[in-house]
């Protein structure tokens, strides 16, 4: 497994967009993100220059449904 890297929430708002997802709705700085592969959907909230924890991070991508190990090697 790899490490996940500290990113900040809009970095990994933009990757998750490139990785395929999209995104449904907005309601202040609560982004919600859609993967069309696994019809899943996750909230993402975006407050500037705060860090998404490793912990976030992982939780984000398992409500998407999205392999750690694979994104982590799409972001490399």
């Amino acid at each position: 497994m790899h490490k996940l890297p500290v990113i900040k929430a809009k970095d990994m708002y933009g990757l998750l967009i490139q990785y395929g997802c999209e995104e449904k709705t907005v309601r202040g700085s609560h982004h919600k993100i859609y993967n069309p592969k696994t019809g899943r959907t996750s909230v993402i909230a975006i407050h500037s220059g705060k860090d998404v924890t490793r912990a976030v991070f992982a939780a984000i991508l398992a409500q998407l449904g999205i392999d750690i190990d694979d994104f982590v090697r799409f972001i490399k």
